[in-house]
């Protein structure tokens, strides 16, 4: 007969053994046979899934022992398990769950606590009550500055009697309380009742702790009080007073909103001192503690505020090393800066951020940096990216090549000339199979003329089919007739109209505008008013918006010449001078009327028939600059005088 199999027992001793084992749960004997016992082995292993793990100890032995890849189980929280009524809880449990939900912003809480308190416990209100109302009131949803002055007033904190309410006893704060009313305030600023809580302390000797002061400075920080908070806050780091690291960021926050950039980065100074001294570190490293967010920011608004030693600050210290990545938007306002300062390297570090995230360059971003090339006198960088710009499809137009210009005409004194050498360095591209734009040798063109050099900017035009494939435009005609004028060559003007005329390129109203002109400087008004005719004309059968009509100061000075010479077609031109112009001059027509309908004479037309060099006097002897005198004594060759 087999012996019985022997009765397992789930001890003490066995649970030291096997600590991984569940423990006993009960007195269980094992009955004769192996049929139940593997049974109930089965049924075991069955529910090990669901409910074995609720079987297992909370102790050390059994997460030693617990399987690979099992997770801990965590303790039934406050909130899974049944808690006690407040009524079932002694009364120091009930002070420090007071303190606890009081420090949470738990209204409710704390009032429930404190009727407890005064209903079945029978206490008096104290100051441990009353402190944790007040501090209840740190809830932003809750809480408000009226309620703690409400409460305070219960308290009689602003009696002179001794009694607060009728009947009872002046309740005194202690520092912790006036502490928590800072707190509070912090939260929901009020001026005057911080004011009245400080002075409360000082005849006291309630000393304001390290804590309370960061409460005083971030309620002055609410309040806007920026000046005062920054002087509070710099006095305690230099005081090597405790500063909490949120305050710090709470003022970086509120400065940057409120447009305090300069500020906000001294705050961040600070913040990088006192962080090198609690490291031993002596002076600021440069590794400030701060969030990717904050960071952002910061960089954001020093860009948009051009502070170029924040912002190259932000970035050698957060962006090159990878730890930020700013904003598109914020990339391009960086590049402006850098633009502004010629600071090629972050301009290149930028497009190098840009290039990661596989922004599309345009137009925008290769202006800013040809600009930054041109303010560091990288005079070859600067048309390579124009010439970068043509490889890339952009358009290059005389925007594009604007800075360029800006540039060449900004010539030093003694120095060799700027045109010529952007215009040498073009031929050296072209030569070296490079694509050069037109409008890059056009602003070459257009600063040789800026510096009165009218012959550079012609031999420059000469040898443009070395350079630019394309041939001139309409562009670089405007610019030469724009020299003619200046320099009186009307015959020079005629050749560059029949050569633009031979090009097949069509004038435009800046075309016209500036051949009136050149007709005007030479003394040929009739042919000024033909270039005139044909320019409306053209605008009407050109299909455009509207008629092509010269600019305002082209416009009046075509009037006066018609004047002087007694042109009557004035009077048409007046005509659509005062339809085309938005606030026509009064003064263009009553010259006209008072030549043709009273038959003045303007006195320069009297000065050129005299041929006299001074200035014309009216009668009485005093000089006249706009008056007109009767065109029946302009025949003379005098001018008329006064007796």
């Amino acid at each position: 007969m087999p012996m019985p199999p022997r009765p397992f027992v789930n001890d003490w001793l066995w649970q030291c053994l096997c600590p991984g084992f569940p423990p006993n749960l009960g007195v269980r004997t094992v009955t004769r046979g192996g049929s139940k016992l593997l049974q109930r082995n089965a049924c075991r292993r069955d529910a090990a899934p669901h409910g074995g793990r609720q079987l297992r100890a909370y102790n050390a032995a059994t997460t030693g022992f617990r399987p690979f890849g099992e997770k801990a189980m965590q303790p039934p929280s406050q909130n899974q398990r049944q808690k006690r009524p407040l009524a079932q809880l002694p009364s120091h449990v009930l002070y420090e769950h007071a303190r606890a939900e009081g420090a949470k912003g738990n209204v409710d809480e704390v009032l429930n606590i404190c009727r407890v308190l005064l209903k079945d416990r029978g206490e008096q209100p104290n100051k441990e009550m009353y402190t944790a109302v007040l501090h209840s009131f740190v809830s932003c949803n809750n809480g408000t500055a009226g309620k703690v002055r409400k409460v305070l007033e219960e308290m009689g904190f602003w009696s002179d009697t001794g009694a607060s309410w009728p009947g009872r006893p002046v309740i005194e704060l202690d520092a912790r309380g006036c502490e928590c009313v800072l707190e509070v305030l912090a939260v929901h600023p009020d001026y005057l009742l911080r004011a009245d809580i400080l002075e409360y302390m000082k005849p006291r000797w309630l000393t304001l702790s390290d804590r309370g002061r960061c409460f005083v400075v971030a309620g002055m920080l609410r309040e806007r009080h920026f000046e005062q908070a920054l002087e509070m806050l710099d006095d305690m780091v230099r005081n090597k007073a405790w500063v909490e690291s949120w305050l710090f960021d709470k003022a970086i926050w509120m400065l940057l909103e409120f447009g305090e950039v300069e500020e906000a980065f001294y705050v961040v100074s600070l913040k990088e001192g006192v962080q090198s001294q609690r490291k031993g570190t002596g002076t600021g490293t440069g590794t400030v503690q701060l969030s990717d967010a904050l960071w952002g920011a910061l960089l954001d608004a020093a860009a948009q505020k051009q502070l170029y030693e924040a912002v190259t600050t932000v970035w050698t210290t957060q962006v090159q090393p990878g730890y930020l990545k700013p904003g598109t938007g914020t990339c391009l306002s960086v590049l402006a800066l850098a633009s502004q300062y010629g600071d090629v390297r972050l301009s290149t570090d930028v497009f190098r951020v840009l290039t990661e995230r596989e922004t599309t360059f345009t137009t925008h971003h290769y202006e800013l940096l040809i600009t930054t090339y041109l303010k560091a006198n990288d005079l070859s960088a600067a048309l390579s990216v124009i010439l970068i710009m043509v490889d890339a499809n952009l358009k290059v137009d005389a925007a594009t090549c604007h800075p360029l210009y800006w540039h060449l005409r900004k010539e030093k004194q003694g120095e060799d000339s700027r045109p010529m050498q952007a215009f040498t360095l073009l031929q050296e591209f072209e030569t070296a199979g490079r694509k050069v734009p037109t409008a890059a040798v056009n602003a070459c063109i257009q600063a040789s003329i800026s510096l009165r050099r009218f012959e550079e900017g012609i031999e420059i035009y000469k040898a443009m089919h070395t350079v630019s494939r394309a041939g001139p435009n309409t562009n670089t005609f405007n610019l030469l007739f724009k020299g003619c004028n200046q320099s009186a060559r009307k015959e020079l003007a005629m050749f560059f109209a029949n050569e633009m005329i031979q090009l097949g390129l069509k004038p435009d109203r800046i075309t016209y505008d500036r051949l009136i002109l050149v007709c005007l400087q030479s003394g040929d008004l009739e042919d000024a008013l033909l270039y005139y005719e044909e320019m409306t004309s053209t605008g009407a059968t050109a299909g455009s918006k509207g008629l092509m009509k010269p600019r305002r100061k082209t416009w009046e000075l075509l009037i006066h010449k018609c004047v002087v010479q007694g042109d009557e077609r004035a009077v048409a031109l007046l005509k659509d001078y005062k339809e085309g112009v938005e606030e026509p001059r009064k003064m263009v027509e009553k010259a006209v009327v008072a030549r043709f309908e009273y038959g003045k004479v303007p006195i320069e037309a009297v000065d050129a028939q005299a041929g006299a060099a001074e200035k014309t006097t009216v009668a009485g002897g005093a000089a006249d600059t706009s008056e007109v005198v009767p065109a029946s004594e302009s025949g003379s060759s005098e001018p008329q005088t006064g007796p």
